[in-house]
């Protein structure tokens, strides 16, 4: 494998950008991620002509990725920065040349956060967001980068990849930060979105162009009234008051920014009292994790010793919040395999069973293995909602789930004791899909997400399945559920804007229909949905 790198507009080389080749687990799979200085994982860098070879690859399915300070790092074929790019299949002999990357140059963010009458204030986190979507079709934002204001006020985020952006100031650090012992943050302030709102949802989205510096993101921030919410602490199966508690405050919004337990906390393990302060107006989950930091926990440990209420904080403080701690409720299921005793089923005493939070939980059920017989229980539940899951063997699927009569395959709401059995059907029946993604001329094109999306039951994200064209125009998607199916494949498309049903709809007459029968193998061709 060899090739350029070159400034994308001028063709200039870029010497010493770094190459990295991460061989994905199969085609249309993700990367098998490095650790450390893996030395399975081939890095070189390009010489002053911005030239590089990789030898001795083994065959198989790779992404490949070029990354130099000052440039947005690219993976080959990745259709807009930031996008995912084009795994190579490469076979036994085979040798690919003139690979070129075309970088394009970083851009920065900078500005200054000041009060209400132009101070500037020192100690502010200023966050670069970009929205996504959540498996339940909203949008949501996620962090890409942040910086921390200095004593005039000044803050820089560089480096950035070219896109829009939203970006937010606040008090709350994301890491513990130890400032000088002369800064003083002072209360009041609350998160605020640019251009000065604190509702995301009419925030103003920013443009970073290639190589540009968006130098006057600048935010005024009024203080704002700040209240205490206090209450309990209470461990119902003991009747005692907890030893230890980690109290904390959490937004309830999908966009709320940070989760933070306010400074200082006050817990008194005596009576079991806790008071947490400036908390400004807002919805939010008061959380108590009731484990001793300096033993050793485990995932169960903290399931168990978890709870959460939620509160709105409007214009007075919060009195008398009851954190109870419980044992959960329980549920006993049983595994099955479709056709086949269970035992069939490769490393089935592997196998494990959980519930995943649809909502915001400390922690869903942790995972319990099936025994021999396929039966298993599951413990301390907290009330909510949840998903089934099962880490499923090779080749192997949930067929469905049923608590008692009740199809919970999308999902099931605990809100109180359990008596039915979850019945999970599992099967080995799947098919494939072995696909081309093609354009209006026919023409195979690489880099471009083939998403296959249920026609019913589409709030199975189980049965989605995703593939990344190859430098062919190729895809594959193994393990697929019978049934029958759209085949999308978006030249370009918001991240997991596939969640949001709406926009499904929208392209519902681009799609490829496509019926999976038992065990079949199917060859299929995906017409692009253009970008505009």
């Amino acid at each position: 494998m060899e090739g350029f790198v070159v400034r994308a507009g001028t063709n200039e080389p870029v010497s010493r950008a770094r190459i990295m080749a991460i061989r994905t687990a199969g085609p249309g799979a993700a990367p098998i991620q490095p650790s450390g200085s893996s030395p399975n994982i081939p890095v070189v860098t390009t010489d002053n002509q911005g030239h590089f070879t990789i030898k001795d690859l083994e065959p198989g399915s790779y992404l490949v990725s070029a990354q130099r300070n000052g440039f947005a790092r690219q993976t080959y074929g990745e259709r807009r920065p930031g996008r995912p790019g084009t795994p190579l299949n490469i076979i036994d002999g085979q040798a690919l040349k003139d690979m070129v990357f075309r970088l394009i140059p970083a851009g920065a963010v900078s500005g200054q956060v000041s009060d209400a009458t132009g101070e500037p204030i020192a100690g502010m986190t200023v966050q670069m967001v970009r929205s996504i979507y959540g498996q339940n079709g909203k949008r949501t934002f996620q962090t890409v980068d942040s910086a921390r204001t200095n004593d005039r006020g000044e803050y820089r985020i560089y480096w950035i990849t070219p896109g829009r952006y939203y970006v937010n100031a606040s008090p709350r650090p994301i890491v513990p930060i130890f400032p000088t012992t002369n800064e003083v943050v002072e209360p009041g302030y609350v998160l605020t979105y640019y251009p000065g709102t604190s509702d995301p949802s009419t925030a103003e989205a920013i443009e970073v162009q290639p190589g540009a510096e968006l130098s006057t993101i600048d935010f005024t921030l009024t203080q704002q009234p700040l209240f205490r919410v206090r209450g309990r602490v209470f461990d119902a199966r003991t009747g005692q008051f907890p030893r230890n508690a980690s109290v904390s405050l959490n937004p309830r919004t999908p966009t709320g920014g940070f989760n933070f337990a306010t400074n200082p906390v006050n817990y008194n393990p005596v009576n079991g009292t806790f008071e947490l302060r400036d908390v400004p107006s807002g919805s939010y989950w008061v959380r108590a994790i009731a484990v001793d930091p300096r033993a050793g926990f485990t995932p169960a440990d903290m399931a168990r010793n978890s709870v959460q209420v939620a509160v709105e904080v409007g214009n007075a403080d919060v009195e008398n919040v009851v954190l109870a701690l419980t044992s959960g409720f329980q549920i006993t299921g049983r595994v099955v395999l479709e056709g086949a005793p269970l035992s069939s089923l490769p490393d089935i005493e592997r196998t494990r069973v959980f519930l995943i939070p649809s909502a915001p939980l400390p922690f869903g059920s942790p995972p319990q293995q099936v025994k021999a017989d396929g039966t298993f229980t599951l413990e301390n539940i907290p009330p909510g909602e949840y998903r089934v899951n099962v880490n499923l063997p090779p080749n192997t699927f949930i067929q469905s789930a049923r608590l008692g009569q009740t199809d919970v395959s999308a999902g099931l709401t605990i809100s109180g004791p359990v008596s039915e059995t979850l019945e999970i059907v599992l099967s080995t029946r799947s098919g494939q899909i072995d696909g081309t993604v093609v354009n209006n001329d026919q023409k195979p094109m690489q880099g471009v997400q083939a998403i296959l999306i249920p026609d019913r039951q589409r709030e199975r994200r189980d049965l989605y399945k995703f593939g990344m064209s190859d430098q062919n125009g190729h895809f594959t998607m193994r393990t697929v559920a019978p049934g029958d199916y759209k085949l999308f494949a978006w030249e370009d498309l918001e991240p997991e804007a596939y969640n949001d049903p709406e926009i499904v709809r929208q392209y519902e007459a681009r799609a490829s229909p496509v019926k999976v029968l038992e065990s079949s193998k199917l060859t299929v061709e995906v017409k692009v949905i253009p970008e505009n």
